[in-house]
């Protein structure tokens, strides 16, 4: 699992998130961001939670949707 804490992700939505906090839970990467304005200098007041998904040697991430993993 590598450490992307202080990286910046992109969902295909086109949102970016600024990766604060990273942890594993039961096999699966987690992220906490918070959302990056569309010029890429500051900060939203928009956070989400973010899970990592490998799919043929390569991963994207995708917002968290299942409330039993949020309740964690």
């Amino acid at each position: 699992m590598d450490n992307l804490t202080n990286q910046i992700l992109k969902l295909n939505s086109g949102i970016s998130y600024f990766v604060l906090r990273q942890a594993a839970y039961k096999g699966v990467t987690y992220f906490l961001g918070a959302e990056v304005t569309p010029d890429g200098e500051d900060f939203t007041n928009n956070f989400a939670f973010l899970e990592r998904v490998d799919v043929d040697g390569k991963f994207y991430v995708k917002e968290v949707t299942d409330k039993s993993v949020l309740e964690v």
